[in-house]
């Protein structure tokens, strides 16, 4: 049986480094048995002179139980 589960992060970095991190997070998603359904961007701001905070909602399904940490 699928579920779907939601997971909240946020960022901080220049482009590359928030893309960098948002694909690692994604592959440990997928690494974990996961497909991501959805990523929306819910918060973003500068930081700073060259840098951003993005707060990214991740929605995914799975269909084995991961243990909450």
């Amino acid at each position: 049986m699928e579920k779907f589960r939601c997971l909240v992060i946020d960022l901080e970095g220049t482009t590359k480094e928030i893309t960098q991190k948002l694909n690692e997070v994604l592959a440990t998603i997928e690494q974990e048995g996961g497909t991501p359904v959805d990523i929306t961007v819910t918060h973003a701001r500068e930081h700073g002179i060259d840098g951003f905070v993005v707060l990214y909602t991740i929605t995914y399904k799975i269909s084995k139980e991961i243990s909450e940490e």
